[in-house]
């Protein structure tokens, strides 16, 4: 027989879980079905007939069963003599079952070298039986593979996924992805059960086609998992996102629009008697589409004020912006909460920081970015007066890059 149980049933599960067998911890049907039935009354009384009781195909249910009798072996520390015969004959038994439901599972051909020297190890502790290693021998020389063909590998995705090389993200639908298709053409709705997508291009460019999509709810959160979904699936070359924002009281005015350079947060960091030492999380954008929009500066200044019914003037600025959980309404609070930690800061809203972030990790951060966002307000004496301003000037901003050709 064998001293520590424990050190026999630990390089088990370890070669187990290998074969991917960990996957069948989990489970809500299994964790029911545990409660309902202790694991000696599996080995007593129902062997592979308990296996119909869970919900699940007949492998996955013997694999998950398996995988947790032996964890729960695993944290008992007393046995009989008795109870370790029996337990080893099970073993035994379940492990020849298991194999061949995994064997039947299995498409593509793998070495098995590891796992015989693992059981043969097994079986000099005692564990494991002659006749188990030569079943599981066995049933691994009568496999019989059929050829197996990627359902989609790269090429087929580029058949059937239509690819787009821009996209367009904005935190609201109304506003900000209004003004957006105020001057587009959508041509069709592409099926989501999330998130609110299409398909089209700007009237002023029909020959650069662009995904739009607005956000479910606001914050950097939501952003993230927006951008990254889009990326993964479309594997999209330019995200930008248009909008509005609330602008640093002492040097913008509404409608200005603010191309960031650098997005970082404020609300993270450590709070220690009484006192909050803020840690910044700071991601800069510094491709040369940023130089492009610079020397083209005063070309969409003009063009934003020849597009306005009232031909108002603003100004274009190159500078960070910060991202908050919050909106803000309160005096002097971009000054002292945002400007102190950076001081060149020009705005600060809610999405941006997730958006370049999952640019930066998805798709191995091939995807390049832009934030250009307008001021609504300058986060004091909050209200929505130059809201519909504010996503005009930044609409028109991303308009004229695609007219242009300058994206």
């Amino acid at each position: 027989m064998f001293e520590n149980l424990k050190q026999i049933l630990m390089p088990l599960a370890g070669v187990l879980r290998e074969l991917e067998f960990g996957y069948y911890l989990e489970g809500d049907d299994f964790e029911n079905f545990l409660l309902k039935n202790k694991v000696s009354k599996i080995w007593r009384d129902n062997r592979l007939h308990a296996f119909a009781q869970i919900g699940k195909s007949q492998s996955d249910k013997s694999l998950m069963i398996f995988m947790n009798v032996l964890n729960e072996y695993l944290s008992t520390e007393v046995y009989t003599n008795e109870q370790k015969q029996i337990f080893t004959n099970n073993i035994n038994f379940f492990l020849i079952q298991f194999f061949k439901f995994y064997m039947v599972k299995e498409n593509i051909k793998k070495d098995y070298g590891e796992l015989i020297l693992e059981l043969e190890d097994l079986k000099k502790r005692g564990l494991i039986y002659e006749n188990t290693i030569n079943q599981i021998k066995d049933t691994i020389e009568k496999k019989e593979y059929k050829e197996i063909v990627e359902k989609m590998d790269d090429q087929n995705i580029e058949n059937s996924q239509e690819r787009f090389d821009y996209a367009i993200i904005t935190a609201l639908e109304d506003d900000e992805m209004d003004k957006i298709l105020e001057v587009a053409t959508i041509e069709d709705e592409i099926e989501n059960e999330k998130y609110l997508l299409r398909k089209g291009y700007f009237n002023k460019n029909s020959s650069k086609k662009i995904l739009f999509a607005s956000q479910n709810f606001s914050g950097f959160v939501d952003s993230a998992i927006l951008t990254a979904e889009i990326i993964s699936k479309y594997k999209v070359k330019l995200i930008i996102m248009p909008g509005v924002l609330g602008g640093n009281p002492n040097k913008t005015n509404f409608g200005d629009v603010i191309v960031a350079n650098k997005v970082f947060t404020i609300d993270k960091g450590k709070i220690e008697e009484g006192n909050f030492n803020s840690e910044i999380e700071s991601s800069n954008i510094t491709h040369n589409l940023i130089n492009k929009i610079k020397a083209n500066k005063q070309k969409i200044v003009d063009y934003i004020r020849d597009s306005h019914s009232e031909n108002k003037t603003v100004d274009i600025y190159f500078e960070p912006i910060a991202c908050v959980r919050h909106v803000i309404s309160k005096e002097g609070y971009f000054l002292e909460n945002i400007s102190s930690l950076d001081r060149k800061a020009y705005g600060v809203e809610m999405e941006s920081y997730g958006v370049v972030r999952a640019t930066e990790l998805a798709n191995d951060g091939k995807t390049k970015v832009l934030i250009i966002k307008a001021v609504m307000d300058k986060t004091e004496n909050k209200g929505d007066s130059f809201k519909k301003f504010a996503s005009f000037t930044s609409a028109r901003t991303v308009e004229f890059l695609f007219k242009e050709n300058i994206v």
